[in-house]
């Protein structure tokens, strides 16, 4: 069967009135959504993130983007090493890194000291 037969099979009458009211549903929550992200980001700016949250963002960022590590050792001067001080669950780059990463992608890393929430 060709590509363009499962296509047409996949995409019946019902399949695409379906579709249509999936559509329908983001659209319509997707001022809501676009909100509450503009809201939560103002926040992160003002009170600052953990340094694994600040990290994540800036990797998803880059993915975004879709940038690849020879562009993002080109754009932001950093080494394979440091550049992989990035990546994976516990990454614990230097500020120096995360700055350095942070321009690449067009972007500036504020750096905000708060007071440690009370221990329980």
């Amino acid at each position: 069967m060709s590509e363009s037969n499962k296509v047409a099979e996949y995409l019946t009458p019902e399949k695409l009135a379906e579709h249509a009211n999936i559509r329908s549903e983001v659209k319509a929550h997707l001022p809501e959504l676009r909100a509450e992200a503009r809201a939560a980001i103002e926040e992160a700016r003002q009170t600052g993130m953990p340094r694994k949250a600040a990290v994540a963002q800036l990797r998803g960022e880059r993915k975004r983007q879709g940038l690849s590590d020879e562009e993002m050792m080109a754009r932001s001067g950093l080494d394979a090493a440091a550049l992989a001080s990035m990546s994976g669950h516990d990454a614990c780059p230097t500020i120096k890194t995360m700055e350095a990463y942070a321009r690449a992608l067009g972007r500036k890393l504020l750096i905000v000291s708060a007071d440690e929430e009370p221990r329980a």
